[in-house]
């Protein structure tokens, strides 16, 4: 059953960006007794969702550490499509028994490919005395980031690795804003009446651009106080008072008329850098195209940040996710010598030109250092560093069958949008999600 349903994911899923809670404390891992294989001459296969600059400058990353490793091993870099299709690669190359050595996984899918117990738990090479991360190396690593991958659902085990991550931050037209008299919104209240402000139908303007994907609806759960899952950690709790608060509000705003749904892929930053949109919700990571949409814009070009999404608590909470990197289980030469590479990509030097290139966050402190002058540079990403390292933070559920879920969320929020009864809506999806739960789980 299932393995039935873990096929079925594959064309039923509707991928976006999520993480695990950050706040966990990891699971103490022992000393392993050590990794006896050896990595010489391994070639290795990499898959990830990295495309056009991303994928050029990846491949002379993957250039370097071949020409550069002690152990001759060579990465072969694809662009595997985007993160749909490599899921949907993966679920395929599973059941024939023929993955990659290396994958781009968010920790949810890992979490799906562990119930075929796919994939191989990095702990052992983690700690490794010869191979390992010292616990100087260890420290250095962002708690939130090195601990998302640390899958309670598993016994504790790793499914992946970090390579970066990004956080979900509100767009705003700053000259816009001020043009309205207003300033950069910190509560709901104050976010609603920017965008009743900013909305003119003879002007075709509208205040906020609404994209129904899940990560915006747990955006706004927990910029109210709450979460999507159990305290427990043992499902889904859909049923509560932030939940209801964050549909009613968006419900309001969509009828009233200051927001309008994102049709297609994109609309929202096209939207933006033309001028006809206040606010958008997005990931960090869109930094670079919203900065290309807004120098193409018809608008021409004007000040715009970056800022915290509003809270009705006081204080702002901000959504952490980002996919890692997974390691199929294949042969011990194999695996040891995917470890070796991920472990060089986490090196600060190396996290510190990839961030210059992709506009995520590094996930070792001291790549800070040799960011000064990026950071100097570009005031923006700046901005959402700086976000990271004052705010709290919070990531989506790592649970196995997270997908099928994010797909009933976004469905729930188009319903409610277009009418739906709220307390219904929002009743049938916590149980539809804990059935998911329950089916997939373990």
């Amino acid at each position: 059953m299932k393995r039935s349903l873990l096929i079925l994911m594959a064309f039923l899923v509707a991928f976006g960006a999520f993480a695990r809670g950050t706040k966990e404390a990891a699971p103490t891992v022992a000393k392993p007794a050590g990794i006896t294989a050896d990595p010489t001459g391994a070639t290795i296969t990499f898959w990830y969702q990295h495309a056009k600059d991303k994928d050029v400058a990846m491949k002379k990353m993957l250039d370097e550490f071949n020409s550069t490793n002690p152990w001759k091993i060579t990465v072969k870099g694809e662009y595997a499509g985007g993160y749909t299709d490599i899921y949907n690669k993966m679920i395929a190359a599973i059941a024939a028994k023929n993955p990659p050595d290396l994958v781009v996984a968010y920790q949810n899918n890992a979490a799906t490919f562990q119930v075929s117990d796919a994939l191989t738990d990095l702990n052992p090479y983690v700690k490794d005395a010869k191979y390992g991360l010292t616990d100087a190396e260890y420290a250095d690593f962002v708690e939130g980031f090195i601990n998302q991958d640390i899958n309670t659902q598993f016994g504790g085990i790793r499914l992946g690795f970090p390579p970066n991550r990004s956080v979900e931050v509100m767009y705003h037209n700053l000259d816009w804003l001020k043009k309205l008299g207003l300033g950069v919104p910190k509560t709901w209240d104050e976010f609603y009446a920017a965008c009743k402000a900013a909305t003119d139908k003879a002007a075709d303007t509208y205040g906020y651009a609404i994209d129904t994907d899940a990560s915006r609806v747990f955006a706004q759960v927990i910029s109210r106080g709450g979460d999507i899952r159990k305290a427990d950690g043992k499902g889904y709790n859909f049923n509560t008072p932030a939940m209801k608060d964050s549909m009613a509000f968006m419900a309001k705003l969509y009828k009233d008329g200051w927001g309008r749904k994102v049709a297609k892929a994109y609309d929202d930053q096209n939207d933006f850098g033309n001028g006809k949109v206040l606010f958008t919700i997005s990931s960090s990571s869109g930094l670079t195209f919203y900065g290309a949409a807004v120098k193409a814009g018809k608008a021409g070009v004007f000040d715009w940040s970056i800022a915290a999404p509003p809270t009705s608590t006081g204080k702002p909470t901000l959504n952490l996710y980002g996919a890692s990197v997974s390691v199929p289980k294949t042969t011990a030469q194999k695996q040891l010598a995917a470890w070796l590479f991920i472990k060089w990509f986490s090196e600060p030097k190396q996290q510190a030109a990839w961030t210059q290139v992709a506009a995520y966050f590094p996930v070792r402190k001291s790549a800070e250092p040799l960011l000064a002058d990026y950071l100097t540079k570009d005031v923006k990403f700046a901005t959402a560093w700086n976000l990271l390292k004052t705010t709290p933070l919070k990531s989506e559920p790592p649970f196995a069958g997270y997908d099928l879920v994010r797909d009933a969320m976004s469905k729930a929020y188009n319903a409610i949008l277009d009418g739906a009864d709220i307390d219904a809506t929002v009743a049938k999806l916590d149980t539809d999600a804990n059935k998911i739960f329950k089916d997939v789980a373990p």
